[in-house]
């Protein structure tokens, strides 16, 4: 009735680490973006994939798990919002790599142009309302809406 101790020792080893170290996220590419999105039911913030963002699509809130389909007028201004901003962008990256121009000045450009779309991103998120019923709020919540 007593352990094997060789089944102990396995069993206690410590998993090894991976070598692979993950990437810094290149803010041109565009399979790492994400788009804010607020829950029509229980109104908590969640993120989406924008690679996957087209209208029809469903999402489902982690809180709640109610379901976010985007519309067409949706999709529209969120696809124009990210492709004239990263469009803008990638033509100025294009011309600084063209020119001798200072690197650090691109990049504190580029922080402060990130920060003002993602404060762009937020108002669409709480401005834009996705398809289907909202629901009403019961008990003490409906008092304070």
């Amino acid at each position: 009735m007593t352990a094997d101790p060789l089944e102990n020792a396995a069993s206690t080893q410590a998993p090894e680490k991976s070598a692979v170290q993950p990437k810094a996220r290149d803010p041109f590419d565009p399979l790492g973006w994400e788009l804010p999105a607020v829950c029509k039911d229980c109104d908590k913030e969640f993120t989406v994939p924008y690679r996957h963002f087209q209208a029809g699509v469903v999402f489902h809130c982690p809180h709640c798990h109610g379901s976010y389909v985007p519309t067409v007028p949706m999709y529209r201004q969120v696809h124009d919002t990210f492709e004239n901003f990263y469009a803008r962008m990638r033509r100025e990256r294009d011309q600084m790599a063209q020119t001798t121009a200072d690197n650090v000045a691109f990049r504190d450009k580029l922080e402060r142009e990130l920060a003002e779309f993602h404060k762009a991103l937020e108002r669409l998120a709480r401005e834009l309302r996705p398809a289907g019923k909202m629901v009403r709020r019961k008990g003490l919540a409906a008092m304070f809406t």
